[in-house]
């Protein structure tokens, strides 16, 4: 079984056209998805249930943003790694977060693929190491 086939991925978004798009994509790649349409829902969903293995949600939600669920998901399940869905440009607040944590909209359905597995698999997972002698 691939780890596609075996990830469950909890996908916040107050949108439910945004997420019922973004679901159909994950859940093409052969992705589990759990549905959230809040911060404070997706922690109560998160705390029921552990098979959750990453987090992707929009940056831009109303009471909690992605970046406070991000720091409350950290608290919660230190190491459960996150990725956020975000249209916004300040560059400072996009750096800050961190590339490799940031799915920048709009999104191919390639691009979420790689996001979502460089996120499974590590931070390590595409590059190249060389062993010392």
């Amino acid at each position: 079984m691939s780890q596609a086939l075996a990830a469950t991925i909890l996908l916040v978004d107050d949108d439910a056209a945004v997420r019922d798009v973004t679901a159909a994509m994950l859940e093409d790649l052969g992705y589990r998805v759990l549905e959230a349409v809040s911060g404070t829902d997706a922690l109560a969903l998160l705390s029921r249930d552990s098979r959750v293995e990453l987090v992707l949600a929009d940056y831009a939600m109303p009471g909690m943003n992605g970046r406070e669920l991000m720091a409350a998901v950290a608290e919660r399940r230190p190491g459960l790694p996150v990725l956020l869905v975000t249209g916004y440009a300040d560059d400072r607040t996009l750096a800050a977060l961190g590339h490799e944590r940031l799915v920048l909209k709009p999104f191919r359905h390639e691009e979420l693929a790689r996001k979502v597995r460089m996120a499974l698999n590590g931070p390590d997972s595409g590059t190249v190491a060389t062993l010392r002698r």
